[in-house]
């Protein structure tokens, strides 16, 4: 009988479980008390200090006068920036289905991926630059890397490179008041104790994005 009425209770519990809307949820007195939310206010704050220290980085940044190893750190700075955004945004997001707060969009998953694209086709232009051409070239001497073929090409990569970085900027540019005032309708959802861990850690972290050097 005593096994029968534990047998009853585990399944009672299970079923309990199974209805949660998060599993983290389980044994908790209301659905918002789950676990599975206690650390979006921060990495949420991770995410949109560094995506606004970027965008502040690279709509002011002049390129022009950098030399094409300059250009290359940059874009892989960049690149690793915008992995970390991409990975916080991808857990926001998963996250928001399962509470559903609808606090994320797949919008903000597919911009910064677009972006990641565009870094990665930069990064690529930069590296493609010939300079073992240009020093071949300067000392006189015949080889491989040397050419007509490599006098033409180097100034296409050059020239789709600044063009694309234009771009770039323009889409940054276009879309930074659509961003910040999604991220304040954001807050706005927070509870009180949520907010003060979201503010605390956005100040953190915009102070150490704020130096592209710490990427």
């Amino acid at each position: 009988m005593k096994s029968r009425k534990n047998s009853d209770s585990k399944t009672n519990q299970k079923r309990l479980f199974m209805r949660m809307k998060s599993p983290t949820a389980f044994g908790s007195a209301r659905r918002f008390d789950s676990a599975s939310f206690m650390n979006v206010p921060p990495e949420m704050a991770r995410r949109d200090a560094a995506y606004l220290c970027f965008s502040a980085f690279f709509r002011n940044a002049d390129l022009s006068r950098k030399k094409r190893a300059e250009r290359c750190l940059i874009y892989d700075r960049i690149l690793k920036l915008l992995a970390v955004i991409e990975e916080k945004s991808e857990f926001i997001l998963n996250s928001d289905i399962i509470e559903k707060r609808n606090l994320e969009n797949a919008d903000s998953l597919a911009f910064v991926r677009l972006l990641r694209k565009y870094f990665t086709i930069l990064s690529n232009l930069a590296s493609a630059c010939n300079e073992e051409a240009a020093k071949a070239q300067t000392e006189k001497t015949a080889s491989l890397v040397t050419g007509e073929f490599f006098e033409r090409l180097d100034p296409i990569f050059l020239q789709n490179e600044e063009v694309l970085t234009a771009s770039v900027k323009a889409l940054l540019t276009e879309k930074h008041e659509l961003l910040q005032n999604q991220q304040a309708q954001r807050c706005k959802l927070f509870s009180k104790s949520d907010s003060e861990r979201y503010e605390r850690a956005y100040a953190l972290y915009a102070e150490y994005y704020a130096d592209l050097e710490n990427i």
